[in-house]
């Protein structure tokens, strides 16, 4: 073909290329709003295609394919993200798709025919070429190579002066900033606030302007409980998926949770802590029960901060003669744990390598029961030798898509919880709560748990998303008595066992960050001297929890109510009563609020920014 003829390719594909964003725009943020923003965002594919232009002079068509390609495959795993997490990934993310919390495992649920509109155009093109192939170069329009420079640099000084003046904004909200700035310039902001801006740690970042900024307030004067389980053992559980909702319910007079349920009428039961988790999933929810800092919200705190030194539970415990360990049943490069226990402090882990994928379950690792089971003879080799250890044990088998062999379920569900999403979830749970309670038999009969501080909690919730259908809603708002909300989503159980404690139901508001002190009062051990986000939920009340991944940066919960901060400045931040389970009039209160959560998030990033390097690999398998 002629090669002026080859300038029809330029506007055919920049036409699809325009066609594409506008509809990955519109699936990810369920609108058009702002889409001005795509418009602008051409400039960075014009000059790219300038340049093509200029440079190729044989293989034009080959060139553009092969963008078209990773462009439609960029913009199918976006779209596949969104569905599930109902954000935006960060460039980390989309390189890392195989790890990203149940993505990894149930790609094949998520996907959807609507997703294959971003290659629709390959079955387009077929008969577009072969026209453009049969017509006379008059019939083009062509570009005058002459003009081809300046016209490139025109587009080159739109993109950066659109990049220069977007570089700086704050990016605390990956949904935000896309729905502002567009959804490539947030990928490119992304990857500047991380390798080119300059780490501005905040120098005033102290505990007491954190609880000045959450507006915290003491109960009383004293510390209540501080002490009283002084040097137990301390047992930490977090349990995949568990969520609230399910706790002391039944199906067809059958206790979902028995275990769980049991183990709550003699322990401190806080039904009223939410999860706070970003985009690391579960790995971030064993950095905030380790730190009671704030996940980096989009991206996993595992791979953004691997090579820092955390102050953390770990290393309070080891300068309390703790050993402290962590077993997970998954290979530990799984989320990048292999750096991220090191930074934690942890002196060991223990992952497949230990557990040697005994009774496998799905594609991740051994079942709970093989988890707990082999746990336990470390913990038993310890105690006999009188050292005290902090163990924070994983669980993985009740992980989406919560399907499990037929020999390991035990629920009987009616006939209309088949083949769906909700009654996979229930009997999974049901086989993690069995486990549960087997390996709490067995801390009973060694002696362990007498001696023991034993803390079970879920990591996220597993019903969420596109995941779930119109039957498994149904089915949701049939048990709960109410439509399905976020507040019942985000909603997980706190669960703390303490020798010599009488049980009791503790219904004041927590979330993650708040695990970790909370333990530490128990404990003793003051916090006075190490920078946390999270308060003591026995001696702190007006309680202010954030979420930034799985809602809008700046959302929140504070007393009764849910803050849902908007996406856009056209779309308008509402205010959910968690309690009449319905929307209400949004306060000054709350948008005062929604201030200070974002004040926290910047407070606690400057703190991650400026935490020290590692200089040595402190813990080993």
């Amino acid at each position: 073909m002629n090669q002026k003829r080859s300038g029809i390719y330029f506007f055919l594909f920049t036409i699809i290329f325009l066609i594409k964003a506008f509809i990955l725009r519109y699936v990810v943020l369920k609108g058009f709003e702002n889409g001005s923003v795509v418009i602008l965002e051409m400039s960075y594919v014009i000059a790219l295609f300038l340049l093509i232009e200029l440079v190729v002079k044989k293989g034009k068509l080959l060139v553009y394919l092969v963008i078209d390609i990773i462009c439609s495959l960029l913009f199918f795993s976006i779209a596949i993200y969104s569905s599930y997490f109902g954000t935006v990934p960060s460039y980390l993310d989309l390189t890392n798709l195989n790890q990203v919390g149940s993505v990894g495992e149930s790609v094949a649920i998520l996907i959807e025919p609507k997703h294959f509109i971003f290659f629709l155009d390959f079955l387009l093109l077929i008969p577009i070429l072969i026209i453009v192939n049969k017509m006379k170069k008059t019939d083009f329009i062509l570009f005058k190579v002459k003009h081809l420079a300046w016209i490139f640099g025109v587009f080159v000084f739109s993109a950066i002066l659109l990049f220069f003046f977007s570089k700086g904004d704050r990016l605390v909200d990956p949904l935000s900033t896309a729905a502002k700035k567009g959804i490539l310039n947030y990928e490119l902001i992304q990857i500047y606030h991380d390798y080119v801006q300059t780490a501005d740690a905040d120098t005033d970042v102290t505990n007491k302007r954190i609880m000045e900024v959450k507006n915290a307030k003491k109960i009383g004067d004293g510390d209540a409980l501080f002490g009283v389980a002084k040097q137990k053992n301390v047992i930490v559980i977090q349990m995949e998926s568990l969520q609230n909702i399910i706790i002391n319910q039944k199906i067809n007079g059958q206790e979902i949770t028995p275990n769980l349920n049991k183990l709550i009428e003699k322990s401190y039961y806080f039904p009223r802590v939410y999860q706070q988790i970003g985009a690391g999933n579960t790995s971030d929810a064993e950095f905030q029960m380790n730190t009671s800092l704030y996940p980096a919200g989009n991206q996993a705190i595992s791979k953004m901060y691997a090579d820092r030194e955390f102050p953390s539970l770990p290393r309070l415990l080891k300068r309390n003669q703790y050993k402290t360990m962590t077993f997970h049943a998954d290979d530990v490069t799984y989320w990048n744990r292999i750096q991220l226990y090191p930074a934690l402090g942890f002196d060991r882990y223990y992952d497949k390598s230990y557990f040697k994928d005994r009774d496998k379950v799905g594609g991740f690792g051994s079942s709970d029961e093989v988890l707990y089971e082999d746990s336990l003879k470390v913990l038993e080799k310890m105690y006999k030798n009188n050292q005290k250890f902090y163990a924070h044990i994983i669980s993985l088998t009740a992980h989406t898509p919560f399907e499990l062999p037929e020999d390991k379920v035990s629920l009987e569900l009616p006939s209309n919880y088949d083949n769906t999403l909700f009654g996979h979830y229930l009997e999974a749970q049901n086989y993690a709560d069995k486990a549960l309670g087997e390996f709490i038999d067995s801390l009973k009969k060694k002696g362990i748990w007498d001696d023991s501080v034993v803390i079970v909690y879920g990591d996220h919730s597993g019903l969420g998303g596109e995941l779930l259908k119109d039957k498994d809603n149904a089915l949701l708002a049939e048990m709960l008595g109410h439509s399905y909300s976020l507040a019942d989503r985000f909603n997980i159980p706190f669960i703390i066992s303490v020798p010599g404690q009488k049980a009791e139901v503790k219904t004041n508001l927590g979330g993650q960050v708040d695990m970790m002190p909370t333990l530490t009062n128990l404990l003793g051990i003051p916090l006075d001297k190490q920078i946390h986000f999270g308060q003591d939920l026995f001696n702190y009340e007006n309680n202010l929890i954030g979420m930034r991944y799985y809602m809008t940066a700046g959302s929140f919960l504070h007393n009764q109510t849910m803050y849902l901060a908007g996406k856009t400045e056209d779309d308008e931040s509402k205010t959910f009563d968690m309690k009449q389970h319905k929307y209400v009039e949004r306060t000054k209160k709350d948008d005062k609020n929604y201030e200070r959560m974002l004040k926290l998030y910047e407070l606690n990033d400057a703190y991650l920014k400026g935490l020290p390097v590692r200089k040595t690999t402190e813990s080993q398998n």
